[in-house]
């Protein structure tokens, strides 16, 4: 027979044990807000509703994300704005959210502030196309890889680069790429490159070259597809091996960016990329190239 005490006492393990549970569901994921802890079993279940996974991204880099004015092909409202957020590395950050049982959050972010978002705590990863570096993994935790690419050049179809095929063929080149990234340091491997300063976005490279301020650009393959795909006047240059620029494994690497000590979400973040084959990877990719806004 069961005593009411040991009726009590069931109650209070699974209790417990629910806590737990959801404890464990949402870690990594931030809190949507405080909420008083004397309440029902619904208004814990309100409060859980309200965990969100925060990413930074510039919302202006094709193919990996851009802004449009509409939530179509599943695009993700940007936090203070009237504007969604698309591409690829948007819905690689819904398959990550979605695992965690969390709401994603955008926030709109130039490049050189992301950084700084993660460590502040004011998002908590950066879903952005960004590559590992020496310099980054210095106040940088990052994640295993969720696209690997490789470097290739941009030049205009009717250039004098236009036939290029190796970096020797690019030699003296008016050059350029974003800045503080992997891509305006392989510059200094073009011989007798003319290096320009570095450029704030992917969208002010492109209006560099197009308008004849720069004759190449340095990027990796998924923003060369999107930029030839938008601009018919553009070609890009994939190097055979031993042609093109030298680089370390690590830096063809695409990763999310986490504060140096959330090693708890890295393990999520990982947990849910090995749900993605590298098939599939290739086929998102190629439908954000598809899919990004007209130039």
């Amino acid at each position: 027979m069961k005593t009411k005490n040991s009726v009590i006492a069931k109650r209070v393990i699974a209790g417990v044990l629910a806590a737990v549970s959801s404890a464990v569901l949402f870690a990594g994921c931030s809190s949507g807000g405080s909420q008083s802890t004397a309440g029902s079993t619904a208004a814990g279940a309100q409060s859980a509703e309200k965990k969100t996974f925060k990413i930074a991204l510039e919302c202006a880099y094709a193919p990996y994300n851009w802004t449009q004015t509409d939530n179509s092909n599943n695009a993700v409202p940007i936090q203070d704005s009237g504007t969604y957020c698309n591409g690829y590395d948007i819905q690689i950050a819904k398959k990550i959210a979605d695992s965690m049982g969390c709401e994603l959050q955008v926030y709109k972010t130039e490049w050189t502030s992301i950084p700084t978002a993660i460590t502040s705590g004011k998002v908590d990863a950066g879903i952005c196309g960004m590559t590992v570096t020496a310099e980054r993994k210095k106040t940088l935790l990052f994640s295993d890889p969720y696209y690997t690419s490789s470097f290739v050049a941009l030049v205009k179809k009717d250039g004098k680069f236009a036939n290029a095929k190796s970096l020797n063929d690019l030699k003296g080149a008016v050059c350029t790429s974003q800045q503080s990234t992997a891509w305006y340091d392989l510059l200094s491997q073009i011989p007798g490159g003319s290096i320009q300063p570095a450029l704030t976005d992917v969208p002010t490279m492109l209006v560099a070259l197009t308008s004849g301020k720069c004759e190449m650009l340095s990027c990796d393959k998924p923003t060369g597809m999107a930029a030839v795909k938008a601009y018919s006047n553009l070609k890009m240059i994939e190097f055979a091996e031993g042609s093109g620029f030298k680089v370390d494994a690590e830096q063809t690497h695409v990763c999310a960016a986490l504060s140096l000590n959330n090693t708890e979400l890295q393990g999520k973040i990982n947990t849910a990329l090995k749900n993605i084959s590298t098939a599939d990877q290739e086929k998102l990719m190629q439908w954000a190239v598809d899919h990004q806004p007209s130039a």
